[in-house]
């Protein structure tokens, strides 16, 4: 299998200036670059930088993918919005880290698996997942509670840790959005276990927030301080008001703070496999209702479906040996509900004579297991 490498980078604060944009053009002939997004690509050969330290310098978010089993999303997050201990509960070795420079935060989550072993395509995955950054400056942890069901059920399956008992549930893990629907598609987690995960979640209403009641209750000094860093169109001002406002205003609910309510990874993923049982034993019984819906339908037009197979077997073509073959399957599971396989064996056996030199036909039926 060749190899396949792809990073993508994105600005979303502020465009690259021109001196940055030399810089990324500097390490890689190949780079796809505009002032707002960078792509490298390689079927062969590596990136001669350091994806960490371009992200530091130069980007706010960036997308990893390798077909060896990589898949790697790095934030850069700056130090005035959010601090790093709200990220530890979240954090595994090598999996879901923090680290800090003099400005910035880097949220890396980069998870190895197994089931990402192949050829893949990337392109156009990071601009499902770029609204993730704003919602993890704004207090919205589901990404990272999503991502350590993912590293921690690695984790134990490595023998790496014992058990693992789950970090602060946040809110609404019941209703995701649409970047979050697709960040758990991009990482592959496992939908019985977000579902038995997300019962401990609490739904918590969209309210309006009463940001010009909080605003006229905000101390003159932070009205002023604020003031002069919007005059000095200073980046995420928006961002920082709001948090400030929230930290003044409002009492945090949105996640399980009690150690004694939070289950071990263990007890959730026992949980996801009775989930997955009854899942697809429901899925069962719908498929089996259906059948039985369309036979049903079926029965009422058997004679006219017998009629059209043996008019399309008369176009001695690919096409019409496919669809009547096609025809023939339903014909079966509807003998078979009725009680009349034997009869309709024996429809087959004078097909199978009187159409004994249409070798296309024959093999057809012989394939899908009718002769």
């Amino acid at each position: 299998m060749s190899e396949y490498q792809y990073y993508e980078f994105q600005a979303l604060d502020r465009p690259l200036t021109v001196s940055e944009q030399t810089y990324v053009n500097s390490l890689s002939s190949r780079v796809q670059l505009t002032a707002t997004n960078a792509i490298f690509t390689y079927s062969y050969g590596d990136f001669r930088g350091q994806p960490e330290e371009l992200l530091e310098k130069c980007f706010d978010i960036m997308l990893y993918m390798a077909n060896w089993g990589t898949r790697q999303l790095m934030f850069r997050l700056p130090k005035s919005l959010v601090h790093p201990s709200v990220f530890e509960p979240y954090c595994l070795p090598d999996r879901i880290t923090v680290s800090s420079s003099k400005t910035y935060l880097i949220l890396d989550i980069n998870i190895n698996d197994e089931e990402y072993r192949d050829w893949i395509e990337a392109e156009g995955w990071l601009s499902k997942l770029v609204q993730l950054r704003d919602d993890i400056l704004r207090g919205d942890f589901r990404a990272l509670y999503l991502v350590w069901l993912k590293a921690a059920g690695i984790a134990i399956e490595e023998e790496e840790v014992e058990e693992l008992v789950e970090p602060p549930i946040p809110a609404n893990l019941k209703k995701l959005s649409v970047p979050l629907e697709a960040f758990i598609e991009f990482f592959d987690i496992d939908q019985d276990l977000v579902a038995v995960a997300a019962i401990e979640s609490i739904v918590e209403p969209f309210v309006s927030e009463p940001l010009e009641e909080w605003i006229a209750a905000l101390p003159l000094k932070e009205k002023h301080d604020f003031l002069i860093k919007i005059a000095r169109d200073e980046i995420n001002v928006g961002v920082q008001l709001v948090n400030r406002l929230r930290q003044l205003f409002t009492t945090p609910t949105n996640q399980v703070s009690d150690e004694t309510d939070r289950r071990s990874f263990s007890q959730l993923l026992e949980s996801a496999e009775e989930h997955t049982k009854c899942r697809n034993e429901q899925e069962k019984i719908a498929a089996q209702q259906e059948k039985i819906q369309k036979l049903s339908v079926l029965a009422k037009n058997s004679k006219q479906v017998w009629l059209e197979v043996y008019e399309l077997l008369e176009f001695k073509r690919a096409k019409t040996y496919d669809q009547a073959v096609a025809h023939l399957i339903d014909l079966r599971d509807l003998a078979e509900y009725q009680g009349k396989l034997e009869e309709f064996k024996a429809d087959i056996k004078q097909m199978q004579k009187d159409y004994s030199n249409r070798t296309g036909l024959l093999s057809r039926l012989k394939k899908v297991g009718l002769l």
